[in-house]
């Protein structure tokens, strides 16, 4: 009884894991489209374009300075991305803005490959961040010895506390209102006086900087090679939809479900594989808007 128990709790650790992964990338994906309208298909990129920053500054000056260089970077590249490209597709149709960030992906990944190859990185965790947590320690209703990765639990704190700022700062701050306004009538706050499009600029910025953070604490977990980014997109862009189109509420509860769904069926390959498209397909049946879709943006 005691193993089934302990089983079940690293089951759970280990969803908790993989949703934290996945909710640093679709919130970055959700952010931009509950904002902008944009499907951003380069989001991927983004995170791969972030853990080759991350590993080449750890190895180089010590991953203190990858914390503190690679989201500032990553915002900077987004806000020439949206200013240089993505700014020309807003009023253009979904399947051309698909098109081309999917071909900016592509062209991210290739360029990668040929500057620091096809094979995996070794990214290394920093000292503190290394060893185990003894979780029966924190749950004293665990019997026995229950570990995990300490990093991972680091993972999972990270993506706690990204998600409580991005919340705070679109329902808490004026920033966040003039965004949470201009969604629903731009034109308006342009008569009014305010530059909208600054704004969303910044926060696709904002979008690539959440990508730059999930490619520091993620990459250690996910590796460092040239196909991760369109690996972690696909899964990512499903919770996007299963939790509702620009719904953060919805992209962090699909996060969640989907971790969880894929850390239990680990043990079953085959189911493990399609789970996500299972989950997908049933939740768009019941509710074609997804999870939290009728609430709105940002709810």
């Amino acid at each position: 009884m005691d193993m089934t128990l302990n089983a079940f709790t690293l089951s759970i650790l280990t969803g908790l894991q993989l949703g934290s992964i996945y909710v640093l990338i679709a919130l970055g994906l959700t952010l931009i489209f509950g904002t902008l309208g944009v499907v951003n298909f380069a989001h991927g990129a983004l995170y791969l374009i972030a853990i080759y920053l991350a590993v080449s500054i750890n190895n180089a000056l010590g991953f203190g300075l990858a914390l503190i260089l690679v989201p500032p970077i990553l915002f900077i590249i987004g806000v020439l991305l949206e200013r240089g490209l993505i700014q020309r597709f807003y009023d253009r149709p979904h399947t051309d803005q698909i098109l081309v960030t999917f071909g900016l992906a592509i062209v991210i990944q290739e360029l990668l490959k040929w500057a620091f190859g096809a094979n995996n990185i070794p990214f290394s965790i920093p000292s503190w961040g290394n060893g185990i947590i003894f979780m029966h320690d924190y749950l004293p209703f665990l019997e026995g010895f229950v570990v995990y990765p300490k990093w991972r639990m680091i993972l999972v704190v990270v993506a706690i506390v990204t998600v409580s700022a991005v919340f705070a700062l679109l329902h808490l701050t004026r920033f966040g209102l003039v965004i949470r306004a201009g969604m629903r009538d731009a034109e308006m706050l342009q008569f009014l006086g305010v530059n909208i499009n600054r704004r969303f600029m910044v926060v696709f910025g904002l979008g690539a900087m959440i990508a730059g953070i999930a490619g520091v604490f993620g990459g250690p977990v996910t590796q460092v090679s040239p196909e991760v980014g369109m690996q972690l997109l696909v899964p990512s862009f499903l919770i996007v939809v299963i939790g509702g189109m620009g719904s953060l509420g919805g992209a962090v509860l699909a996060s969640i479900l989907i971790g969880m769904a894929q850390s239990f069926t680990a043990p079953y390959i085959y189911i493990n594989t399609i789970i996500i498209y299972l989950i997908t397909v049933i939740i768009l049946l019941v509710r074609p808007r997804g999870l939290l879709g009728a609430k709105g943006v940002f709810e």
